[in-house]
């Protein structure tokens, strides 16, 4: 790359400097590599008791920025937003977390079905929520995973809020590393879903 090109040569091929000028010889730097991450399946056990006939829909959370998307986030300190550097969840952090939870009430099977805000079937109550809190935080030491959902369980026809409530799961990570965390996070989803089944299923019983 140091020789000098003639005239001749520069004006005779100017596909192949632009070629050059595009992949060549280390002058853009490389893409950092991205690895996507899912959260694992629910680890939930399947209930003794018969299954019932009532049937869920579990909304999408809403949230807001930058909960909305699809960045591993950490807290550093109260307050302050960052994301982990070549990481990213295969879906934006809302829908993630409600397929998690769906799956969560399909393993329970204490309801006759379980649907998402996509599909078109008829249910008895709807649970929708708000996304408070998905990231990791620091507070001394390794960090720890916070998940936060405010949630309403609604009558699928009257749109009536019948019950509503907050769950918070917090769950600490064995190190600093990427995939701690990662395993982390899957954990406070399931400690999260545990008690959100639990609690629809019992206020849904009381509505009926």
């Amino acid at each position: 790359m140091s020789r000098r090109l003639g005239p001749r040569f520069i004006l005779a091929t100017p596909a192949l400097l632009m070629a050059v000028m595009l992949t060549g010889c280390g002058l853009l730097p490389e893409r950092e590599p991205v690895r996507l991450f899912a959260l694992p399946v629910p680890s939930l056990s399947a209930s003794a008791e018969t299954a019932g006939d009532l049937t869920l829909r579990v909304d999408t959370p809403s949230a807001g920025a930058p909960l909305d998307g699809p960045r591993l986030l950490v807290m550093p300190s109260p307050g302050e937003f960052q994301a982990y550097a070549g990481a990213r969840w295969r879906d934006d952090a809302p829908r993630l977390l409600r397929d998690h939870l769906v799956e969560a009430f399909r393993l329970d099977g204490r309801l006759a079905a379980v649907v998402d805000d996509a599909s078109r079937a008829r249910a008895d109550a709807t649970l929708a929520s708000h996304l408070g809190a998905f990231h990791s935080r620091y507070r001394g030491g390794n960090p720890e995973v916070v998940l936060r959902l405010d949630v309403q369980l609604l009558d699928e026809a009257s749109r009536e809020v019948l019950a509503s409530h907050r769950v918070e799961a917090v769950v600490p990570s064995d190190d600093d590393g990427l995939d701690a965390v990662v395993e982390a996070f899957g954990h406070a989803a399931d400690r999260l879903a545990a008690e959100l089944v639990d609690w629809t299923l019992s206020r849904m019983a009381a509505t009926r």
